[in-house]
């Protein structure tokens, strides 16, 4: 393994953790709402929502003439 590869697998690994126990200790209960996740998502972010969802299929409606192609 050379240098560079061993110094991104350890600075992923050392996120990774620092990321855990940082989330192990603050970890705060929440009340759902899903109410107002989807009023939020339906008016205020109904934009993105749709320019995702354009997105999502022209990847799928992609992916299927890559993998239908004859070679």
């Amino acid at each position: 393994m050379n240098k560079k590869a061993f110094v991104a697998v350890a600075v992923f690994f050392l996120v990774f953790f620092v990321t855990m126990l940082r989330s192990i200790t603050g970890f705060q209960e929440v009340s759902q709402n899903i109410g107002a996740v989807a009023s939020s998502l339906f008016t205020t972010y109904i934009v993105a929502f749709e320019l995702l969802s354009l997105i999502l299929v022209g990847g799928i409606i992609g992916m299927l003439y890559i993998t239908g192609r004859d070679e």
